[in-house]
């Protein structure tokens, strides 16, 4: 088991070359269990080579327990298990294209 803590929607998480941001959270009804996803985009805007981005999906995995605590930052923390296998691996990544076409990376956590 594992956490997960909700970073706000829409805010800049910066970093020293740059910063990403959560645009969206889902969740993706897999076989009888549910998968959480978050779309997100990447800026490399303060690096030494110039400037890039990224959108993609990241997955932390299936859904246990969805926001149920804070932690100390008063951020909401949901409890998953990571999607170990393979195939569902595929297939989840499968889906998730689908249904955002536009976003071609998947990254599980």
């Amino acid at each position: 088991m594992a956490q997960h803590v909700h970073q706000p929607i829409g805010e800049e998480i910066r970093s020293i070359a740059g910063y990403y941001m959560v645009l969206e959270e889902g969740v993706l009804k897999y076989k009888d269990r549910e998968v959480l996803y978050l779309l997100e985009a990447a800026a490399a805007d303060t690096s030494c080579c110039g400037g890039a981005g990224m959108g993609f999906i990241m997955v932390p995995g299936y859904l246990k327990e969805l926001r149920g605590k804070r932690n100390e930052d008063g951020l909401w923390v949901s409890e998953v298990e990571r999607v170990e296998d393979e195939g569902e691996r595929r297939e989840i990544t499968g889906e998730l294209r689908a249904r955002h076409p536009g976003f071609h990376q998947i990254i599980f956590a």
